[in-house]
């Protein structure tokens, strides 16, 4: 008859038995998920694919996209459904010192979730910051957001096409949504107008309401990704964000008054959720009408609809004749090239060091493209000039001085020259560091002009009266 001392242990090994079963089971459904994933993109027999992510990892589902569109054959049509945690997520071509206040996101002191009970609650958080692979401007992602992409053929591809699409899917919900003339989308505040009857309801470009009094709220930008045989536009939709408030605080930084930058600039908009005041999930119910007007846009039957839906429940996928639909998780991390292209979207090199040529100065701009002037800040020396040029992430050209006298000036200016120039401005931890290096005859104010690089460039060190002596 057994102990109790061996029934314990035999209990232990029946337990250390189940979870070792659990963890592979789990890794042989990865696996499986994976080999079929990447065989059925490049199936050419599939001529539409679907797929949603259950990862809100913005790194790994931009590189799915990329993977898409680089493996799907050349005429297939791909939507794929996602939601990233919270990040800021810049066009390919633009400054991310310009474009966010980068302090602030590492912070994440102000960022806001909804709670279980619907009330908004802080959810202090890192926010991450994201140079994606299309162009466009820069967009905050939450949880209160749905990212969708479409890849299709280029000749079949027009900037509005599936920007109507989804338009054509809120409507459904809420009539105020069209394109603008910029390819985004935007509902109209104004009044119902009285001839929006005699509009067509097949434009997508107009509303039944009233545009000369209101602003229209922005909900959704696009960007593109263009090739010779695939083109990419993706969009992030606003539904019902918690953090709308404070979104104008993660892109606008401090540096801006005083950075000029070659590139893309932000266009800004006041912004909107679509699903404002909704009782329910809103996240499933935008993707199941954008892809019910993605069926209806390119024929496809309620046996695609409905394998969605089982692809959600059963986290697998689902094929039919023509088409596939899938749920896809942080497994595909393990793709090779899904892999490699996380590593290249975490690296600072791409992050900053793809950054087009900018500058900053402390002389007051004011005819910077959509800017205003700032006054520099108090402490700052009366007689300090600062000019900084970079390309690349990579200090080109630089001329700071501290003296009003023509000669003096230009000693202090060769010799902070010396030790700025072939920088990397993202490997500086501390610009203090890097001017006291220099042999200037006013010494004291260096700390001053470092702590004003240390703002422009996000620098996360002391900056108050301790900052200002040491």
């Amino acid at each position: 008859m057994p102990t109790r001392c061996t029934l314990r242990a035999l209990s232990a090994c029946a337990r250390r038995y189940q979870c070792c079963y659990h963890v592979y089971q789990s890794s042989r459904n990865a696996s499986t998920l994976i080999s079929s994933f990447v065989n059925q993109v490049q199936n050419t027999a599939l001529k539409y694919q679907i797929y949603t992510s259950k990862s809100n990892n913005p790194f790994l589902n931009l590189s799915i996209e990329h993977f898409l569109l680089q493996k799907s054959p050349a005429d297939s049509t791909i939507l794929f459904f996602y939601i990233d945690r919270p990040s800021v997520v810049i066009g390919r071509n633009q400054n991310p010192w310009l474009e966010a206040n980068l302090k602030l996101l590492a912070s994440g002191s102000s960022l806001k979730a909804w709670a279980t009970d619907g009330s908004v609650k802080n959810a202090h958080a890192k926010i991450d910051i994201v140079r994606r692979r299309s162009g466009g401007g820069a967009v905050f992602h939450d949880h209160g957001n749905v990212n969708y992409c479409v890849i299709c053929p280029t000749q079949d591809f027009t900037r509005d096409k599936h920007a109507e699409m989804v338009v054509r899917a809120i409507r459904q919900d809420n009539p105020r949504a069209r394109v603008n003339e910029r390819h985004d989308i935007v509902l109209d505040q104004g009044q119902p107008d009285t001839n929006g009857s005699q509009l067509s309801s097949t434009d997508m470009h107009k509303t039944g309401f009233q545009t000369d009094t209101q602003r229209a709220l922005k909900v959704s930008g696009s960007a593109y990704k263009l090739t010779r045989t695939r083109s990419l536009h993706h969009g992030t939709c606003l539904l019902d964000s918690p953090n709308l408030q404070e979104l104008s605080q993660y892109l606008k930084s401090p540096a801006r008054p005083f950075l000029q930058a070659r590139g893309v600039d932000s266009v800004r908009s006041p912004v909107g959720n679509v699903y404002a005041g909704f009782q329910g999930d809103a996240s499933s119910r935008f993707q199941s009408r954008v892809l019910e007007s993605f069926g209806t846009l390119y024929g496809l039957g309620p046996d695609c609809l409905a394998g969605f839906e089982r692809a959600q429940i059963r986290n697998e996928l689902q094929e039919g004749p023509d088409w596939v639909c899938g749920s896809l998780d942080d497994s595909l991390e393990r793709v090779p090239e899904i892999h490699a292209g996380m590593k290249e979207l975490q690296s600072a090199e791409w992050i900053y060091g793809q950054t087009p040529q900018f500058f900053v100065s402390t002389r007051l701009i004011s005819d910077f493209k959509n800017r205003c002037s700032a006054p520099l800040p108090d402490y700052f020396p009366e007689t300090g000039r600062i000019f900084v040029e970079a390309k690349s992430g990579v200090i080109t050209t630089a001329r700071i001085t501290t003296s009003q006298d023509r000669y003096t000036a230009g000693k202090e200016s060769e010799d902070f020259k010396s030790f700025l120039i072939g920088l990397r401005i993202y490997e500086v931890e501390d610009f203090n560091s890097v001017l006291r290096k220099a042999k200037v005859t006013d010494s004291v104010h260096i700390p001053k002009l470092a702590r004003w690089l240390n703002e422009m460039f996000a620098k996360n060190v002391p900056s108050g009266p301790a900052a200002l002596t040491s």
